[in-house]
Parts: structure tokens; C-alpha cells; sequence
């Protein structure tokens, strides 16, 4: 009876320690920006492979909704389009496609939304990234409400062209891949 308690007494103290830890960490992440980034680079963006982690959901777990089964009316997808342009052009690391004015930009593979930011030479940016690990950026991109870690689905809405034009760059691994093996 000692040794149970003595076993349950070691764990609380172990919740304890993790806890206080816990919450330093989140308080100076709350206050200090520049250990906030480092946090994120290093949990969201370096070593946490979402094509391994959706796979690995999907093969062992049937995929990531635990909802399914209770679910029984079926929806349809409103949005499902595929990227149509007028013209390609090269453009720094990618392509330039010549689009209408405030195009609605489909998705042209099913992925996670790695990246949301500015990039001076592609203007408003959003990466998503595939199961294989290629990453894609679209550029010149407004009025969209995809958040960071978005789940999307091929030919779903991303957002809207801020101009008569989108940037399209493909990468993988840091290396530049050539977009005219990737658009159909």
C-alpha cells in the first residue's frame, strides 16, 4: 500500500514539474515574439512533416475524423475548379499565369497550409503543402480565409487574384522543381 501510494505520490510531483514548465514556456512565448518564432519555426515548419503525419493518420487511424461514422447526411463541395489561364510566363522561380481579374484561385492539389505571409516579389503568398512534400506557393493572392494549418483539398477555394495575374513556385526540399511538370 506504501509503494502505491509513494508511485502516486512521484507522479503528481512529475505533473507538477511538467505543468510549471508548461506554462513558463507559454508565458514567455506569450511575451517575447522573437522565442514565439523559433518555437514555431521549430515544431510547425522544420520538423513536423505533414505528408508522413497524413499518411500515417490515414493508413493506421482511417483518417482524421472521428465524426464520420455519425454523420449521415452527405455534403457536396461547392468549389471544385481547376486553375484555367490565359497565358504562362516564366517569372523568378516559378510561373506567372495571366489570369481574369479577381480570379477565384482553386487549389490544385489536396495538402496543409504551411505558409500565409508577404513576399516582395510575389506580393500576398499562400503555401500549401502536399502529402509527398512538394511545396506549392501561390502569389498575388487576396480575400482569402484560409488560417496557417488548414486542411484543403484539391480544386478548393484558396483565395482571390489581387490583379489580372497569379505566381505559381514549386518546391521540394528548398529546391526549386519546374512548374511545367505540375500544371496541366
Amino acid at each position: 500500500m506504501m509503494r502505491l501510494l509513494n508511485n502516486i505520490y512521484k507522479f503528481f510531483i512529475k505533473l507538477l514539474i511538467c505543468s510549471a514548465i508548461f506554462l513558463i514556456l507559454a508565458i514567455i512565448g506569450k511575451y517575447n515574439i522573437e522565442y514565439r518564432n523559433k518555437i514555431h519555426y521549430y515544431i510547425y515548419e522544420d520538423t513536423l512533416n505533414f505528408g508522413y503525419l497524413t499518411n500515417f493518420i490515414n493508413k493506421y487511424f482511417g483518417g482524421i475524423s472521428f465524426f464520420k461514422d455519425s454523420v449521415n447526411e452527405k455534403t457536396e463541395q461547392v468549389f471544385d475548379e481547376k486553375i484555367v489561364y490565359n497565358s504562362i510566363s516564366d517569372y523568378r522561380n516559378g510561373a506567372k499565369l495571366d489570369v481574369s481579374y479577381n480570379y477565384l484561385v482553386p487549389s490544385m492539389y489536396s495538402g496543409v497550409v504551411s505558409y500565409i505571409g508577404s513576399i516582395d516579389e510575389y506580393g500576398s503568398v499562400y503555401v500549401i503543402k502536399r502529402e509527398d512534400d512538394i511545396d506549392v506557393l501561390y502569389g498575388n493572392i487576396c480575400n482569402s480565409t484560409l488560417k496557417t494549418y488548414d486542411k484543403i483539398d484539391k480544386g478548393n477555394y484558396i483565395g482571390e487574384s489581387c490583379s489580372n495575374y497569379i505566381y505559381l513556385v514549386f518546391k521540394k526540399n528548398e529546391e526549386i522543381l519546374d512548374y511545367s511538370d505540375y500544371l496541366d
